[in-house]
């Protein structure tokens, strides 16, 4: 069996990062791929510093104007020539073992459509292994996860940077919603993971840069489209769950910006009952006392302390 990866980079103003993303691929121990950089309007220098590396596995595609981060993914999706898509956000890195040990997934369950591997998170510099629902006795096995949903009730076991899917299965899922500027990762996880399982290897190979500037699309937080989750409600118990610990993140977020009546909104929608107390404190702590908190946390983030409600 022959294994070879279409790597898809979207590119969006990161003329200081996409260098060593890119130096991340070239380092891999696993060789046989082709790199995808599609550049969405960058106005930084992003797009020259790819064209100045010279390697005939790199494709450059351009789009003219800024189509945001699902439509760029979509561009290489379907510029891929390889069986295996990977993706790789432009300021984020590989472990030079990622694509092998994909490999290695991929040969040992030759039926399964997608594959994927734990992270650790880049901020201020310093390394932070995420919270997650799975036993550390698990560090360093694989298995094949047949409900997501189940095991992602705080932080993410996987990054969009950390995921592979075998082109084929987009027929059934559909690509990423364009329509959605935020949180459209999400939406796509609801959608995959409702189809196929996940082989997951519980290792880091992936590190994500938490506190980059310029996303890949160039509005903020609170002008992005959020997708409507609620639509998908029903299809399962831990599908219900993991929709509203998303809604729960979304509300906090609109906390973090002080736009109270956004946040509001989204604290309507969620499931009371399935929060934490810790949570539930959150959501409703006045705003004063809720924004000195937030301060608390970027003191204890220079400190290497991450607290989290996850």
């Amino acid at each position: 069996m022959e294994i070879r990866f279409s790597v898809v980079i979207p590119l969006y103003n990161k003329e200081g990062y996409v260098l060593e993303t890119i130096k991340s691929v070239f380092n891999q121990t696993f060789s046989n791929y082709e790199v995808i950089v599609v550049n969405d309007a960058s106005t930084d220098n992003s797009l020259e510093i790819v064209k100045s590396i010279n390697d005939k596995r790199v494709r450059i595609i351009e789009h003219h104007k800024n189509r945001g981060l699902s439509a760029t993914r979509n561009t290489g999706i379907s510029n891929a020539k390889n069986e295996f898509i990977a993706f790789l956000d432009a300021d984020d890195c590989w472990d030079i073992g990622f694509l092998e040990k994909i490999k290695e997934l991929i040969i040992k369950n030759p039926k399964e459509h997608v594959f994927g591997t734990f992270y650790k998170e880049v901020i201020n510099g310093k390394l932070f292994t995420p919270k997650v629902n799975v036993p550390n006795k698990k560090a360093g096995t694989s298995w094949v996860i047949d409900d997501f949903f189940a095991l992602n009730k705080r932080n993410l076991i996987i990054t969009q940077s950390c995921l592979v899917v075998k082109k084929i299965a987009f027929k059934s899922i559909g690509g990423y919603a364009e329509g959605i500027t935020f949180a459209e990762d999400i939406e796509f996880y609801i959608r995959c993971f409702n189809m196929f399982n996940l082989v997951y290897a519980f290792q880091p190979f992936h590190f994500q840069k938490k506190d980059v500037m310029f996303s890949i699309t160039n509005s903020s937080i609170t002008e992005k489209e959020y997708p409507l989750l609620d639509k998908f409600l029903g299809k399962s118990d831990s599908t219900d769950s993991f929709i509203n610990h998303n809604l729960y993140c979304f509300c906090r977020r609109f906390k973090n910006e002080n736009e109270i009546k956004k946040m509001k909104f989204y604290r309507k929608k969620i499931n009371k009952r399935k929060l934490t107390l810790i949570k539930l404190m959150l959501i409703y702590l006045p705003q004063p006392l809720y924004l000195a908190l937030l301060k608390l946390k970027k003191i204890m983030l220079r400190f290497g302390l991450n607290p989290t409600s996850y």
